[in-house]
């Protein structure tokens, strides 16, 4: 159990680098996505679009249309550092 709270403490504390937090919503800067964010954080792994499609056999992953529609279902401003 401490192994799956450590991995989500460091993608809470990744997603508080980028600026995202509890009053992120406040800001009126700029306005970033759920989907915007997913993508950064599997990016800073190594999981990209091109690998994903590797290791599963795939042609197209959708990934694009998954980021723009988690995008539009959560959305919120950041501050521009």
């Amino acid at each position: 159990m401490s192994d799956i709270r450590d991995e989500m403490n460091q993608v809470i504390k990744e997603l508080q680098n980028r600026g995202v937090g509890i009053n992120s919503h406040m800001n009126q800067e700029k306005v970033q996505g759920l989907g915007d964010v997913v993508e950064d954080v599997l990016t800073k792994f190594g999981i990209t679009q091109e690998r994903f499609k590797k290791w599963f056999n795939l042609k197209e992953c959708s990934c694009t249309q998954r980021k723009k529609w988690l995008n539009g279902l959560f959305s919120w401003k950041v501050k521009n550092e």
